[in-house]
């Protein structure tokens, strides 16, 4: 079969790793030139204006989040920091030429920052993995570059296309006020899905390549079989409910002001831009996986998780600000499909192999979990530290974003996507033409 255009451009970066690695630098500073010579800015700063560059310490907190999360190697702190750094410097690069056509705020850049980091993260750690797992099973380097191309870069390709395509039709069918949004979390999907192509196979070969083995990852102490029978059952009883009530919450917030002083959320949300943005999330699900299943749970699952957050962020801020509603949206739904995506490479990997339903779920779950945990991670603690430094609503409402990211990670990734991705069993898979 003729290797998808993700893996000939993974594979084509890893062999020509100080070529690419010198053109993204070359890129950069490229695009920094308009910046520096004094075009235009997003919200009229630049990186050396103190108060803009307060809002990067992402960018030097993010690494050293990956490292204490997956401690797999030292050179990995290496890696992550030239490859968050850039990815970032690039976004903003391209939203200060983006800004001089399309209106934006700085808190549209915060947003756009607080998206394409963790994205990064993710791209990084999957791919981390993957390559850990290949060496690990006695494959050598060609071998191995092939393979994380052929997984990783192949679930970049497919989770950054469906979000960029839906995010792009957001920004032609939403609002006028929601088109600047849609277009800085589109920049930001845009150039880490790039990036993750192109960047990241090519610092992962030059930097990580080595004869040495990687050290043995530290089996876990407390595994799920450890747990008295009822806990699990129970566990999944009570994240169910909570996750109906506060969905159910959400949809009455939506179009019932449920009080007298409050306004229903309908008249700060762009309805139909999120109802686009989740029908082509299900259409992008289906082209990549052929199966109806899985389009129709990422539908769902989307549906719910954005009504669950909106009720979440209804009960924590109060009063609600107009723009909290549509930036929450956007700040859940595009990293929790890059999630979404890699957990369900996992699934249909099991599924193909021959694994019960059961075993198919724990097993893809455990082995998502190393790289998706520390994504999860590094978001949380990045919205809740920038809760804490900031105050008024802004603080309010990245500390219930904190909250929303961890309930839709925990239950409808976890909980709900794998169970219902399984139905059919691997009949209902697509298999790759040989």
């Amino acid at each position: 079969m003729k290797p998808s255009p993700a893996v000939r451009a993974s594979c084509w970066s890893a062999g020509h790793s100080s070529a690419v690695i010198t053109l993204w630098l070359v890129l950069l500073a490229l695009a920094e030139l308009p910046g520096l010579a004094g075009g235009p800015r997003l919200g009229g700063g630049s990186l050396a204006d103190p108060d803009v560059a307060a809002n990067w310490w992402p960018v030097v907190a993010a690494p050293i989040a990956v490292l204490l999360s997956v401690p797999f190697s030292r050179l990995l702190l290496l890696v992550s920091a030239v490859f968050i750094s850039v990815v970032t410097v690039a976004t903003a690069a391209v939203l200060d030429t983006v800004s001089g056509s399309v209106t934006m705020s700085p808190r549209t850049g915060d947003a756009a920052l607080l998206v394409v980091i963790p994205v990064s993260v993710q791209h990084l750690l999957f791919a981390f993995c993957r390559r850990r797992e290949a060496l690990a099973g006695g494959n050598d380097a060609a071998r191995t570059v092939r393979i994380v191309a052929s997984t990783a870069g192949h679930a970049a390709l497919v989770s950054g296309g469906g979000v960029a395509a839906s995010l792009a039709a957001v920004a032609v069918a939403g609002t006028a006020e929601l088109m600047p949004l849609a277009t800085a979390a589109l920049v930001a999907v845009v150039v880490a899905t790039v990036a993750a192509l192109s960047l990241l196979p090519a610092l992962t070969e030059r930097v990580l390549a080595s004869p040495k083995e990687l050290p043995p990852q530290p089996p876990s102490r407390l595994t799920v079989g450890d747990l008295p029978r009822f806990v699990r059952p129970a566990a999944i009883a009570a994240g169910v409910l909570s996750l109906a009530a506060a969905a159910g919450y959400g949809a009455l917030r939506v179009f019932s002001p449920m009080c007298a002083g409050c306004r229903p959320l309908a008249a700060d949300l762009d309805v139909c831009g999120v109802t686009t943005m989740l029908i082509v999330l299900g259409l992008a699900t289906l082209v990549a996986y052929r199966r109806p299943v899985v389009a129709l749970a990422t539908f769902v699952l989307n549906a719910v998780a954005v009504l669950a957050g909106l009720g979440l962020l209804a009960l924590l801020v109060d009063p609600l600000p107009g723009w909290a509603p549509m930036v929450l949206v956007v700040a859940l739904l595009v990293p929790a499909n890059h999630l979404q995506v890699y957990l369900l490479h996992r699934l249909r990997s099991e599924t193909l192999a021959g694994m019960s339903r059961r075993n198919t779920v724990a097993h893809a779950c455990r082995r998502a979990w190393s790289a998706s945990g520390g994504a999860l991670l590094v978001t949380v603690v990045m919205w809740l530290v920038w809760g804490l430094t900031e105050h008024g609503d802004v603080r309010e409402f990245a500390l219930a974003t904190a909250v929303v990211l961890v309930v839709d990670t925990a239950i409808v990734r976890f909980l709900l996507l794998p169970r219902l991705a399984v139905l059919g069993g691997r009949a209902n898979w697509w298999r790759p033409v040989k």
